[in-house]
């Protein structure tokens, strides 16, 4: 594993982290609030945010530990040949799912990053934030395994990877 990669890593479980412990905080403070009778106008919705960020890191954990959870019943009864086509080939669908998560999810950064949150002074263009970082490392995971695969086999360093069904 490269420093680079183990610094990726690193950062990531650190979002990871932090992401946790502000919905925990977000969650916690409107449910005393409300306990108390003073609902805090900012905590569902700052909760609901964090939580689509908490999933895009997740995605990027997953991705990077290929944990992702897949059924591999029909590319495992094929031949080796056959079986590194198809492993290839669904990584190349993983870029081209990545690629337009980029397309469309880039301008929605910008289209909503005039427009407020309702109980904050945020951009909602914070919410859209995540998705092209998590696109281009999805792409980047997808391209190192996809040339991984080619060079030593479908299942070569756990490429098949994820949980199995």
């Amino acid at each position: 594993m490269t420093l680079l990669s183990r610094l990726t890593d690193r950062a990531l479980r650190w979002m990871a982290v932090l992401l946790m412990v502000a919905l925990l905080v977000s969650v916690v403070a409107g449910v005393l609030a409300r306990a108390i009778g003073q609902p805090l106008a900012w905590t569902d919705e700052a909760a609901q945010n964090l939580l689509v960020w908490a999933g895009f890191v997740g995605l990027m954990i997953a991705a990077r530990r290929r944990s992702h959870i897949r059924i591999t019943m029909l590319v495992d009864l094929l031949p080796d040949r056959a079986g590194r086509i198809a492993e290839i080939a669904i990584r190349l669908a993983v870029i081209v799912f990545a690629i337009q998560l980029i397309r469309y999810g880039t301008p929605l950064i910008g289209r909503n990053w005039d427009i407020e949150w309702v109980s904050l002074p945020l951009p909602a263009g914070l919410l859209y934030l995540p998705i092209p970082f998590a696109a281009a490392l999805l792409i980047l995971q997808a391209l190192s395994e996809a040339v991984l695969i080619a060079r030593h086999g479908p299942r070569a360093g756990g490429a098949g990877g994820g949980m199995t069904l």
